[in-house]
This record gives C-alpha cells, sequence and structure tokens, in this order.
C-alpha cells in the first residue's frame, strides 16, 4: 500500500516536473523575444538620438539665373536627401523632386508667364528710360533734368511675390525645412 502510494505521488511529481518544464520552456522564450524587442528599441533609441545631434549644414539660396528661371541653390556642405523643392511666383507653383542635392548644386525652375510679364516690364522700363532722356527745348539747363526718371517700384516691377519651400532629409533621416518669401520681387535678374 505504501508502495502504491509513493508511486502515485511520484507520478504526479513526474507529471509536475515536466509541465515546469515546458512552462520554463515557454519562459525561455518569451526571455528571448522581449531581449529581441529590447535590442530592436536600443537601436531605435541610439538612431533617434544620432539625429538629434546630427549636424546638418544645408541652406538654399533662391533667385532668378535668367528671366524665367529661378534657381534654388544648395549653399550647405551636407547632402539633402529626398529632396522636395516648390517655387511659386504670383501664384504659379512648380515642384522640383531629387533624391539627393549636393553643395552648389542648383534646382531650376521655369515660369513661362514670369519671363513673358519680365519682358513687357523691361520693354515698358526702357519706354520710360527713352521718354525722361528725351530733349525738351533749348532751355538751359536743359528742361529734362526736371523731368522725373521712372521709378521701378511706381511702375509695379517689384510688385511680385515668391515663395520657395524646400523638404529634406539628413543623412539619418531627421526631416528638415526650409521657407522663404519675398513680397516686393521683380521678375528678373537682378
Amino acid at each position: 500500500m505504501y508502495a502504491q502510494l509513493a508511486h502515485r505521488h511520484a507520478s504526479r511529481a513526474n507529471e509536475l516536473a515536466q509541465a515546469a518544464n515546458v512552462q520554463s520552456s515557454a519562459s525561455t522564450r518569451l526571455a528571448e523575444q522581449a531581449n529581441q524587442l529590447a535590442e530592436e528599441a536600443n537601436v531605435y533609441a541610439r538612431r533617434g538620438e544620432a539625429r538629434d545631434i546630427e549636424r546638418d549644414d544645408v541652406r538654399w539660396e533662391g533667385d532668378w539665373v535668367e528671366p524665367g528661371r529661378y534657381g534654388l541653390v544648395q549653399q550647405g556642405e551636407a547632402t539633402a536627401h529626398d529632396v522636395v523643392a516648390v517655387v511659386s511666383v504670383d501664384g504659379s507653383e512648380v515642384s522640383i523632386r531629387s533624391p539627393r542635392v549636393v553643395n552648389g548644386e542648383t534646382l531650376i525652375f521655369e515660369f513661362p508667364a514670369a519671363a513673358a510679364a519680365y519682358s513687357a516690364e523691361r520693354a515698358s522700363w526702357d519706354e520710360a528710360v527713352a521718354e525722361a532722356a528725351r530733349p525738351r527745348g533749348t532751355a538751359w539747363p536743359p528742361l529734362s533734368a526736371f523731368v522725373a526718371q521712372p521709378d521701378p517700384l511706381r511702375m509695379g516691377f517689384h510688385d511680385h511675390r515668391i515663395s520657395e519651400r524646400v523638404d529634406w532629409a539628413t543623412a539619418q533621416g531627421a526631416h528638415k525645412v526650409h521657407e522663404s518669401e519675398q513680397k516686393f520681387a521683380s521678375l528678373g535678374p537682378h
């Protein structure tokens, strides 16, 4: 009778030991998965820290290259990645995408309507200058000296709006933005 009771207790102990081994294996797998997730979290944290302290020397400078062609030059030492640049001239918008833009590289935006408007403004200016210089009789000093000289501001030549927006990523993946707006701009090179 004691032998049977001992055998039953031993069998029950073996069953409990097997159950404990199964749970131990499951626990070990869960611990391994938790370690893997912790390693991934550390990688993300290191990347975030690298982005936070990353020095990003990217600057953008825009101006007319020639009438109707606006250029945005990347002036910094770093490379801009995944670039999306948008320039708007008097409400007309042109965008350019580039996988990377290096120091000194220029993005060119075409604005045919601005070129036509610049030509018309230029012709109007030339006409106004010629009219101001026209002789006005034989009086001394010449009356043309008292005729008002043309003023490009009054003639509306600097009454245009140009805006720039450039979105890009740094080498570490940090998002950066450049925005600029000129409210009294001309439509051609200075």
